[in-house]
């Protein structure tokens, strides 16, 4: 009958100092034999873990110490002996670990497999619960119903529709997102946050504030499919993975006097008081957009911007300087709005890019290139030139003195400012314009609001 023990000899003569001249192993126990000789009588002696402590026992002979290391692993194999093994700060780890796996019902030999296999897979490349965690994303997906980027937008407009949200945020929405539908045109489940980056790092000549919109927007679209299941619940939409840009703008962008002199003498002449009012008394777009005849105050010579009306909530007077009241003058009205049928900034925004595109010279080559808040920053650098007082063109601007000193300060020379408030109309263009606005009528559905 073969021995069930395995007996590990030492390469060492019999009668060593150190290390084990043999090792008894049997049912996953080792048991070294060591000699160990007292007052140079030969003598032998086991060492073995016993109730997570160390132990000894002293034998006569080498045949004397085998016979015993083998009846010391039958007592032994009764549950412990992993500790014959295992120092006890490693044993409290296993029974740490047997613990952990229990509810699984997995051996700890089979997730140190598994663990070791996917280790090897991943080659340093993430967690295995980081992993896991895309495979799972992965495969939920695919599980979920597909939908084309487009048709998920024309849903999501409509949603927003529905839900009557204002009129700024739905075409606002509907500009980005129609944007976004030129680039983005397969399934949503497949954007990735690396195509938004892309995306957003080719819109040239964008502030970090204006492709962080965009991507507010799609994130804010993907939310929405998100609670509509088409992408999985619980999990952050690829748009929140993309990147953040520096919201700060970059350098001021303004017009030259002669740049406004073409703008004011060339544009259609329903534009003019746009222009005219952007130009020279620096208010915001969606200011002008909501401004009526009855807050133009010529008489006091300033004009008011309700706290409804103004960006920051707060009223202020912007003044009408003398070249603003020559421009307006003709086109002055009782009452209803400055700019007729027109009801938000972005219609504006149309139809001046529109205008403006249309002015070229006998090549077809455009005239003036479009600044972003070309007119009110051109306002506000041409006063500071003239003024040359921040908490004053502060006050009319509706801005902050250290961000007008910031931006605005020594970008044009005094020269240049008056030549920017000289742009005066002649008798031809108050014509064009006094006809123009004797045939402009309010619409009937602006005349109730």
């Amino acid at each position: 009958m073969q021995d069930k023990y395995h007996v590990f000899m030492s390469s060492k003569v019999a009668k060593v100092k150190r290390g084990p001249v043999e090792t008894i192993e049997g049912k996953g126990i080792k048991i070294p034999i060591y000699y160990s000789p007292i007052r140079g009588v030969d003598s032998y002696q086991l060492s073995f873990y016993k109730a997570g402590k160390r132990d000894r026992e002293r034998v006569a002979s080498l045949e004397a110490g085998r016979t015993r290391a083998k009846e010391l692993i039958e007592e032994l194999a009764d549950g412990t002996a992993h500790i014959a093994v295992f120092t006890p700060k490693q044993t409290a780890a296993v029974n740490e670990a047997v613990e952990i796996l229990q509810p699984t019902r997995v051996s700890l030999t089979e997730a140190a497999r598994q663990f070791a296999e996917a280790y090897t897979l991943l080659d340093g490349d993430g967690t295995l619960t980081e992993a896991v965690k895309y495979f799972l994303a992965e495969r939920n997906k695919a599980r979920l119903p597909s939908i084309k980027f487009g048709d998920l937008v024309k849903l999501f407009l409509e949603n927003i529709e529905e839900q009557k949200k204002s009129r700024r945020y739905r075409l606002d929405m509907q500009a980005r997102l129609n944007k976004a539908k030129e680039t983005f045109s397969g399934n949503v489940a497949d954007l990735h946050a690396t195509d938004i980056n892309l995306w957003l790092k080719e819109m040239k000549h964008t502030s970090g504030r204006t492709k962080n919109n965009y991507r507010s927007s799609l994130a804010t679209l993907l939310s929405y499919a998100r609670e509509e299941g088409y992408l999985p619940r619980g999990v952050q939409t690829e748009a929140e993975f993309s990147k953040r840009y520096d919201g700060k703008g970059g350098e001021i962008g303004i017009y030259t006097p002669e740049k406004l002199h073409t703008l004011l003498f060339k544009i259609e002449p329903r534009l003019t008081p746009f222009v005219a009012i952007g130009a020279f008394a620096g208010l915001r777009t969606a200011e002008i957009v909501r401004l009526e005849w009855t807050e133009v105050r010529f008489g006091q010579k300033v004009i008011e911007i309700k706290a409804s009306k103004s960006k920051t909530a707060s009223r202020r007077l912007a003044p009408i300087l003398p070249v603003l009241a020559e421009w307006l003058a003709p086109m002055r009205k009782e009452s209803g709005r400055v700019l007729v049928g027109v009801h938000d900034e972005f219609a504006i925004a149309t139809q001046f890019k529109k205008a403006v595109d249309a002015i070229t010279d006998k090549m077809g080559k455009p005239l003036v290139k479009i600044v972003h808040n070309g007119l009110r920053h051109s306002f506000i650098t041409y006063r500071m030139a003239i003024l040359k007082n921040a908490a004053e063109v502060a006050l009319e601007a509706g801005n902050s003195p250290r961000m007008i000193f910031e931006h605005y300060r020594e970008l044009a020379t005094g020269e240049e400012a008056k030549d920017w408030f000289g742009a005066r109309p002649d008798k031809e263009r108050l014509a064009t314009l006094e006809e123009t606005s004797a045939s402009t009528r309010e619409p009937e559905s602006d005349r109730k609001s």
